[in-house]
């Protein structure tokens, strides 16, 4: 790791820690109604496996939002009141997000964040540690990121890890 990149990490664990203390609660999958879909973007941005996961979730009845981060300086895909594609345009030199798009991600609430995030990557861990939910989920990359950490190897596709997180989501019983 460079030292730009440990400057980087070092001022997000710092962020990280100055956070408020949540109220975390883990979900009843039943009562769930909004859910933040968090993920890193292919370059062409087509997401098949991202649509599909959504296209899933619609069939349940929840209320989607979905925020990728495409390792591009021009973003394609047109900004939708439940979808947003971040780019380079929308960090700064130190990989924090621009206030627009850190205030935007922190104005909604979700019941559930679910982070497909397979890879190292601290505008997206930004997104995850502003969005405001009752519950955080996603593959473990870093301490503290999520409530709940799944270790799963990195994949090209976000399909399988989603699979698991809901299905300890299902599994698991709330007392909520």
């Amino acid at each position: 790791m460079n030292i730009p990149d440990r400057i980087r990490r070092w001022l997000f664990l710092n962020k990280q820690k100055q956070q408020p203390v949540r109220d975390v609660r883990f979900p009843k999958w039943d009562k769930v109604k909004t859910v933040l879909l968090i993920y890193d973007s292919d370059v062409m941005e087509k997401n098949a496996d991202i649509r599909e996961i959504v296209r899933r979730l619609m069939l349940e009845d929840k209320q989607v939002t979905m925020l990728g981060y495409v390792e591009r300086k021009d973003v394609q895909s047109p900004i939708l009141p439940q979808s947003r594609m971040l780019g380079w345009k929308d960090r700064n030199w130190l990989h924090q997000l621009s206030k627009d798009a850190a205030s935007s991600i922190a104005e909604a609430e979700h019941d559930i964040v679910i982070d497909l995030t397979q890879t190292y990557c601290l505008p997206l861990h930004y997104a995850a540690l502003f969005a405001r939910a009752k519950f955080k989920v996603g593959r473990h990359i870093m301490d503290g990121l999520h409530d709940f950490d799944i270790e799963m190897p990195e994949q090209e596709i976000h399909t399988p890890l989603f699979d698991q997180i809901l299905h300890y989501i299902q599994t698991i019983e709330s007392k909520d």
